[in-house]
């Protein structure tokens, strides 16, 4: 895993990247089920409760398991991946609790 900080001109972090590098086959067909496993995991940031972001991991883990069973995705990149993942929903489970709309709809 690679992680690039975005500085701007005041000395701030503007943003952060995090790259994990995959490691798998499949060819194309391969490659566009990363590509939607990486869309999932930047939708846990449109989530709007804990429960939506609860579903959405569920959801993750099913499509990044079913990578891996299928070769997409070697064992240990799965692990890596999955572990990022248990960190942002961290993150989005303490937004969404900050913005007060814990179990609400």
């Amino acid at each position: 895993m690679r992680s690039k900080t975005i500085i701007n001109s005041k000395g701030q972090r503007q943003a952060t990247r995090i790259e994990i590098p995959i490691e798998g086959a499949g060819g194309e067909l391969g490659q566009r089920a990363v590509i939607n496993l990486t869309s999932l995991i930047a939708g846990l940031k449109n989530m709007k409760t804990e429960q939506d972001v609860v579903t959405h991991y569920h959801i993750i883990c099913g499509f990044a398991t079913c990578c891996e069973l299928c070769g997409f995705m070697t064992e240990k990149s799965t692990n890596d991946l999955m572990h990022m993942v248990e960190h942002l929903v961290e993150n989005e489970l303490a937004r969404v609790e900050a913005e007060g709309k814990g179990g609400q709809e």
